[in-house]
């Protein structure tokens, strides 16, 4: 195999199909990236076998062919070749040569028949949406994915589809972060809903290869897989098989507190707060008065107390949360002010942004001694 390329648009391409590579694997050629060469594109690949990344990029191929690398070696190796032309050629031994500039590197390779052929998605259903929009989806949702295995099905994210609405579901048994999105045009022509679970760490991987942009991200669904194309990159994921936990029916209702807060003064009390918060569950209190909430933390290692300006109607309480659940919530929360509902000390918060309500975030309190 013998092509040429340019060294930035081969390390955007590498950067990408990394993110694909899994440093414990059984088989020591998935720690590898697959490189072919055809007409004018060079095309790699990598795969853990749960997620395949491929991505193309323009070259002159003077000989088509395939070999595996090192992910490491080569990933590193271009990654401080000079802006330049890279030469890139490999003999039936599978031994490289790479030269950029003034440099000239030589390594060994594997051959591309031991590695996993890359999977063919006959796509059964397809939707489009921007890539900017999906990527804040999974932002503000995949924190709250569950990292322990004893439930399988909630290490990944809910995906429900109906004819222009996306609603995009994580949860751990403590909180749960609800993210909607309408479309202006029909979404699903042939379907009235769909449902799928994406594994938490396809989505993860995702959101790093998406682009801030309002390009088109087209996401196509078998009975077991799901396949994202953007430009000239695609990921391939296995789905995750099992019954999601119905969302809908544990959300609380017949609020009897609403609070509504500026966010960053909410943020702002319970960072400083967390700094003293006690135990495991990262402990901090909320004393609801008539014109504020107290935000107080107690430990070990010291006490404080802060006063935030609020606005207060219903019944006043005292609740306790793990202030790492409201953090991660109110960071990704895109609203200058929020509001909280609440029931009483032992149920359930929702927070939603103050005007609309296409997020829901809710969290479970922490149950105070005595």
């Amino acid at each position: 195999m013998k092509f040429s390329c340019d060294k930035n648009s081969l390390l955007d391409a590498v950067n990408k199909v990394i993110k694909g590579v899994t440093p414990r694997t059984t088989l020591p050629i998935l720690q590898g990236i697959l490189i072919k060469s055809f007409d004018d594109k060079i095309l790699m690949y990598s795969t853990d076998m749960e997620i395949g990344i491929e991505c193309k990029l323009n070259a002159k191929i003077e000989e088509s062919g395939s070999i595996v690398v090192s992910s490491k070696v080569f990933s590193e190796l271009v990654r401080k070749l000079p802006d330049d032309i890279v030469y890139f050629n490999s003999d039936e031994n599978s031994i490289v040569n790479i030269k950029c500039g003034l440099s000239d590197f030589t390594i060994s390779g594997n051959s591309s028949d031991e590695f996993p052929e890359i999977p063919e998605i006959i796509k059964e259903m397809t939707i489009k949406i921007n890539q900017n929009i999906l990527k804040d989806m999974i932002r503000q949702t995949s924190f709250c994915v569950a990292q322990e295995m004893t439930r399988p099905i909630l290490t990944g994210i809910l995906l429900e589809i109906n004819k222009n609405q996306i609603n995009m579901v994580a949860l751990d048994g403590y909180r749960m972060a609800l993210k909607k999105y309408t479309s202006d045009d029909v979404l699903l022509k042939d379907y009235d809903n769909f449902s799928v679970v994406i594994p938490g760490t396809t989505v993860n991987e995702l959101i790093r290869i998406m682009s801030d942009d309002d390009s088109i991200v087209e996401i196509s669904f078998t009975n077991n897989q799901v396949l994202f194309e953007m430009d000239d990159t695609k990921v391939i994921s296995k789905l995750l098989e099992g019954n999601y936990m119905n969302y809908k029916a544990v959300l609380p209702r017949d609020f009897k507190l609403i609070v509504n807060v500026g966010k960053d003064d909410l943020l702002g009390a319970i960072e400083r707060a967390s700094l003293l918060a006690s135990g495991k569950n990262n402990l901090i209190k909320f004393t609801f008065n008539e014109k504020e909430l107290v935000i107080s933390s107690n430990s070990d290692k010291g006490k404080m107390f802060e006063k935030v300006n609020v606005d207060i109607e219903g019944n006043l309480i005292e609740i306790a949360f793990n202030s790492r659940y409201l953090l991660e919530a109110l960071r990704v929360i895109d609203s200058d002010k929020i509001k909280m509902n609440l029931i009483n000390s032992i149920n359930p918060m929702i927070i939603t942004p103050e005007k609309n309500e296409d997020y829901i975030y809710m969290v479970l309190p922490v149950k105070l001694n005595g």
